[in-house]
């Protein structure tokens, strides 16, 4: 079991410095922008409150999203604290992140979780809008290995978290209504 375990982080390391080394100033300066917009959920939120004022003020195109993306950012969070993970720039000094580094937990990424979130309930609610909503939580995700501040793995727990919670809040929605 720990050779299996010590695989996963090897892969998890490679995989994490292939994505790092991946340098392009154009492409930085979109990481950087899907970062910052993916924190906390706010660009799930904005796109929720947009699509609501502009397609009818129907409240469960606006609660559906946003009880989403808050539960899976509160999940996230909190398991954080049941994981203590260290970040890519602690694990290895050399790692010069390109953002303010988080002094959180690595595990798992709550910007992947909320842009899963987000993604999926926002696709359900707007289909035609989903290869750009799909693709921005792509970004999203991205980002957080690009910058150097999240492992593959965090993301894809974040993005495990995401889509489990969505999926949760859509099945609960459907019963309501």
């Amino acid at each position: 079991m720990k050779s299996l375990a010590r695989n996963i982080r090897d892969l998890d390391r490679a995989l994490f410095r292939a994505v790092f080394r991946l340098k392009w100033a154009p492409l930085t300066s979109v990481m950087r922008a899907f970062t910052v917009a993916g924190t906390a959920g706010a660009l799930w939120g904005f796109f929720a409150a947009a699509a609501f004022l502009l397609t009818g003020l129907q409240p469960p195109n606006l609660l559906i999203p946003w009880v989403a993306v808050a539960g899976a950012w509160t999940l996230a969070e909190g398991a954080k604290h049941l994981f203590d993970r260290a970040r890519p720039f602690i694990w290895d000094t050399e790692i010069a992140p390109l953002i303010k580094t988080p002094s959180s937990s690595s595990f798992p990424s709550g910007h992947s979780a909320t842009a899963a979130a987000g993604a999926l309930t926002l696709s359900v609610l707007y289909p035609p809008f989903a290869p750009a909503l799909v693709a921005a939580a792509f970004l999203v995700v991205l980002s957080r290995v690009y910058l150097g501040v999240h492992f593959p793995v965090d993301v894809l727990a974040g993005v495990v978290i995401g889509i489990s919670t969505a999926a949760g809040v859509l099945a609960g929605a459907a019963l309501v209504t």
